[in-house]
């Protein structure tokens, strides 16, 4: 009798430590822990996280799956990475995702909602500018709001009302989540991008949606604007090492 009933537990703990090993990869790419480009291994991703090679291997297929992952034979595993023209496209289809629905998907959430996010926002907004810029402490609060931010980009999708939209925007969530984190990486980038939130969060608290429908749209191209110069800056320190070497 307790043989069976062990071997149960053990088949539910396998599914469940994938699962764990999954999360952790995954919320370690959308907080930039891991960058885009960067290369990783099944070995380094098992001692990393005191895992297997299941459960890590089966993470990075999912990964893969979700266009979060390349997989090179003999290689390892690469974090999707994009070039200029692909960084456009991104943020031309984000535009059209996030503001076809908003002024709908705005008028559906209450104020109550909007002082909620507004409370968190401000909350890390504290946390960020009393650390010391790029400390541990500054890093930790950091990530906390990248996924304040997320959580509140996702909240005006998802209630747009239109199921096959959210589908949509979902396809490309993890990308978009990827591309914008990059800003919260310096201390002007992370100023910037929550002064602007809070500004959306404004206008939405006293109901003026077009408002912060243009400002939100102001907002994801202040983004893409801080991609470009990160990338232009990039290649010019590609060219200097190219030439100096």
């Amino acid at each position: 009798m307790d043989r069976p009933f062990k071997d149960g537990l053990i088949n539910i703990e396998k599914p469940l430590q994938c699962q764990k090993v999954y999360r952790q990869l995954k919320q370690a790419i959308h907080d930039g822990d891991i960058k885009r480009g960067t290369w990783i291994q099944e070995d380094q991703i098992c001692k990393v996280l005191g895992a297997s090679r299941t459960p890590v291997r089966e993470a990075f297929n999912r990964l893969k799956g979700e266009g979060i992952l390349e997989i090179v034979h003999r290689k390892g595993a690469r974090v999707v990475d994009m070039s200029a023209a692909q960084i456009g496209a991104l943020y031309e289809a984000r535009m059209h995702i996030e503001l076809i629905y908003f002024l709908k998907s705005a008028k559906s959430l209450t104020r109550e909602k909007y002082r909620q996010l507004k409370n968190e926002l401000s909350e890390i907004e504290r946390k960020v500018l009393n650390s010391e810029a790029y400390s541990e402490e500054w890093e930790k609060y950091r990530k906390k709001y990248v996924r304040v931010d997320r959580n509140f980009h996702d909240q005006l999708i998802l209630e747009c009302g239109n199921e096959f939209w959210v589908k949509v925007y979902l396809q490309i969530r993890d990308l978009i989540t990827i591309s914008g984190a990059k800003r919260s990486f310096t201390s002007e980038g992370i100023k910037s991008a929550i002064r602007e939130h809070h500004e959306i969060l404004d206008a939405l608290i006293e109901g003026r949606f077009q408002d912060a429908r243009d400002l939100m749209a102001n907002h994801i191209m202040n983004t893409l604007r801080y991609e470009e110069n990160d990338m232009r800056q990039q290649e010019m320190a590609d060219m200097v090492n190219n030439i100096v070497g």
